[in-house]
């Protein structure tokens, strides 16, 4: 079987069977393709048996982009390459492709039209073939992500003035573009321009040294070059893959235009040796890693991506190495926006570098949300997650930052201030009230839409959202970035904004306090009459510190609300995980907002929805340790072992099963005391001991009866009744019992039930428009 990456949708086994697939290589046919026979050319063509097929390699062929394909025309047995004329949109392109010295018959298409484009393979002196539609979009994007937000602002080569006008207001501003990198300005609304190259080396002094495979540091391998003046054989050093092939160490670096972002590619590259995607450079194993960038903010320029390209592990085996600004979390919160990029993205590097072995990907903290959202938005872009301080989604993460922040105004109130530090860390779920802090500190600003530094600092202030001032603003938060997939709704104050669901009707917040004894059967009245909710604005409802609300309103939202953020594979999705291994690198960090807990709510997940979690594995750390440090090492290397053997495994079984039977023995829950960068360091003292430090602590809706999983954003309600067990006996007076009746007005949640809205993913395209409709089966050929 040839290997390849392939996107799978599985939303149901009958879906499977239907077709719901995409791949690097999801048009037509199987995996295997009989080498074609050589003569023809002239006479009658032999008989053939079986079907001749036509495959676009580099993506399925309705969500091709930039206007070229990579194509394999597959021969039936007896067939030759000279047998058969290939025609694109009734024009002759039988030139672009031949019998290649991998012994399929493969062709870059160029030219494509935007919209639809017509293929045929005709057998030569016979009425018979195959067509494929092949559907174009333009290198700008939206093929399934929705409409791009506006406004948004190109980067230029010299960082100059741009007036950013909002449409439909009379609003502008000026912002200072973001220098690109690039040798030419955008040439279009999309920021499209020309792509740029850099080029480097490691000079034969440093062969066999300890250096490592980036620039700029002392201990540096690389060198940089100019495009025109490459070094002498003799003076760069030989570079051999982890698959034993020796080239000279040049490594080049592309950095270019897509979907309005900014991306880099890394590979081994001489520029003296020929390189075609059917004929890659040895340099070159095959395989790729995709630097996902971490945090979380909003953002409105377009700008390069970052360093991250140059990773040691990766390079050093032969890899490719990727990273995008539009999967760079702070960059970007929209991460169906980001899967399309990366499909984009990896398309370009197919068509022009070769086929995928298979995708690996890293990245801590938000980069974690780049791996895991994408994965479960469209299955089979990555093939193997390495996540770090990670947490499963950020949609889901949001409820915590806001209930934290719901909960920090509490404390400044009189009857919260009251509560010692140890009820606080009880009410919140974390081992002190300092993470609940740190939450509010870090993340409630940048879902506020009214700070211009949420679309990116020196954005005009002038143009910005103000409720009172100016209601048609831009808005800034990160959630407003979201609305091309889950829409809008016009609020009580007449002022579209984002359809969000942060719902809270019902939630006891303490709960597991109160059981547990930690505070007061008052001290949980108080808490639920205070706590409130953020309106869409991000206005907290208890009002102010000295004069607190009470009751202080609850959040309810729509129903409907939250369908779409299940729907896209927004909230991470269990079923579509368990098809990837996952190495978790899951330090315990102090008084910090990446909690452990966040790797066993991912399990919650992957255990409801599979029945277990045995493609997730967590290698822990006291620590915060990188890349660089041993343990990085031995979580690349051994996903890299982990999918090498999946890629070999020629079963037919589905990719879950393959997952789970090809795991290295040494790919277990494994922790180490102190992270550092020897081997020597890599002893494993049990993972949840004393000596590793990581703690399951939980979050404050956990807290409060909501499941692990932290995937329930309006939960279903029950009757508040005093003599469940819930309260545990608790002793409430009857003004305390009226207190609480005012609050859970609907009634309290029930737990037991699935949150509302909670809808079951599927294949979905918001091309549309917001909520998305269904996305069709991968075309393929047919016959004639």
């Amino acid at each position: 079987m040839r290997v390849q990456s392939r996107f799978i949708f599985h939303a149901t086994a009958a879906a499977v069977a239907a077709g719901l697939l995409v791949g690097c290589g999801g048009s037509g046919g199987g995996d295997t393709a009989p080498p074609p026979t050589t003569g023809g050319g002239g006479g009658t063509p032999p008989v053939a048996s079986g079907p001749l097929v036509l495959k676009t390699l580099s993506n399925r062929a309705d969500m091709i982009s930039d206007g070229d394909a990579l194509v394999e025309v597959v021969l039936p047995t007896g067939l030759a390459a000279a047998d058969v004329r290939l025609d694109l949109n009734g024009s002759d392109v039988t030139g672009a492709f031949a019998a290649r010295d991998n012994g399929r018959v493969m062709g870059l298409l160029t030219g494509l039209r935007s919209g639809e484009n017509l293929l045929t393979a005709t057998v030569k002196g016979k009425a018979a073939g195959a067509r494929l539609t092949i559907t174009n979009f333009s290198r700008g994007g939206n093929i399934f992500a929705g409409a791009p937000i506006q406004p948004w602002v190109c980067a230029t080569r010299t960082g100059s003035p741009a007036t950013v006008s909002p449409a439909g207001t009379n609003l502008s501003g000026t912002a200072t573009t973001r220098l690109s990198g690039l040798d030419a300005d955008a040439v279009d609304a999309d920021c499209n321009a020309p792509t740029q190259y850099s080029y480097y080396y490691q000079p034969k002094a440093k062969e066999g040294s300890a250096c490592t495979f980036t620039v700029g540091d002392p201990n540096a391998c690389l060198l940089p070059y100019a495009a025109n003046a490459r070094p002498k054989d003799a003076d760069i050093a030989d570079f051999t893959n982890d698959r034993g092939d020796t080239v000279k160490a040049l490594l080049r670096v592309e950095l270019g235009t897509m979907g309005r972002g900014m991306y880099q590619i890394a590979t081994w590259f001489d520029p003296a040796q020929p390189w075609t995607p059917w004929a890659p450079q040895k340099g070159w194993n095959g395989k790729l890693l995709w630097k996902m960038g971490a945090s979380a903010s909003g953002n409105r320029f377009q700008q390069q991506p970052g360093n991250a390209i140059f990773d040691d592990n990766a390079l050093r085996a032969g890899f490719a190495t990727v990273n995008s600004q539009l999967t760079n979390h702070q960059d970007n919160n929209n991460e169906v926006l980001a899967t399309e990029n990366i499909m984009m993205v990896k398309e370009h590097l197919i068509d022009t570098y070769g086929e995928v072995r298979y995708t690996m990907s890293d990245g801590g903290s938000g980069g974690s949300m780049m791996q895991t959202v994408p994965a479960s938005v469209m299955p089979g872009l990555l093939d193997g997650l390495q996540t770090g301080v990670s947490y499963p989604d950020a949609v889901s993460t949001w409820m915590e930052t806001r209930e934290c922040g719901m909960l920090t105004h509490y404390y400044t109130t009189p009857a919260g201030s009251a509560l010692s530090d140890t009820a606080r860390a009880a009410v919140n779920g974390h081992p002190s009230p300092v993470h609940c802090f740190i939450w509010s500190l870090s993340f409630i600003n940048p879902q506020d839409p009214k700070l211009p530094d949420n679309c990116g600092s020196g954005f005009p202030a002038g143009i910005v959202y103000d409720p009172r001032l100016r209601p048609t603003g831009v808005r800034c938060s990160i959630h407003d970035v979201l609305t091309p997939v889950i829409g809008t709704v016009t609020d009580t104050d007449r002022t579209v904004k984002p359809n969000l669901p942060y719902d809270n009707a019902g939630v006891q917040y303490g709960l597991k306090a109160l059981q547990a004894g930690a505070i007061t059967p008052e001290e949980f009245v108080a808490l639920n009459e205070g706590v409130g909710s953020y309106d869409l604005d991000m206005v907290w409802s208890g009002g102010s510190a000295l004069a607190p609300t009470i009751p202080a309103p609850r959040a309810r939202v729509s129903p409907t609300a939250m369908v779409p953020f299940y729907k896209s594979g927004l909230v991470s999705v269990g079923q579509n995980l368990a098809q990837v291994p996952i190495i978790d690198l899951r330090p315990e960090m102090g008084p910090d907002i990446h909690m452990a807990w966040r790797s066993y709510s991912q399990r919650a997940r992957l255990d409801a929805a599979n029945g277990g979690h045995g493609n997730h594995v967590m290698f822990g750390s006291a620590s915060y340790y990188g890349d660089g440090t041993a343990l990085g090492r031995k979580a690349f290397r051994a996903m890299d072992r982990w999918l090498a053997a999946i890629e070999q495994d020629k079963s037919a079984d589905a990719r879950p099963a393959k997952v789970l039977r090809n795991k290295p023995r040494d790919a277990v829950d494994f922790c180490i005391a102190t992270a550092g960068t020897t081997d020597a360091e890599l002893v494993d003292v049990g993972f949840g001991s004393a000596a590793c430090a990581v703690k399951p602590y939980e979050s404050p809706r956990i807290v409060s009866g909501g499941p692990l999983s932290e995937d329930v954003f309006k939960c279903q309600l029950k009757p508040l009744d005093f003599a469940s067990a819930d309260y545990g006996g608790a002793p409430f007076t009857s003004g305390q019992q009226t207190r609480l009746r005012a609050v859970f007005t609907d009634g309290v949640c029930d737990w037991n039930k699935p949150g509302v809205g909670q809808t079951a993913w599927a294949p979905t395209s918001f091309r549309a428009g917001p909520g998305g409709q269904p996305l069709p089966a991968v075309p393929t050929s047919t016959s004639f």
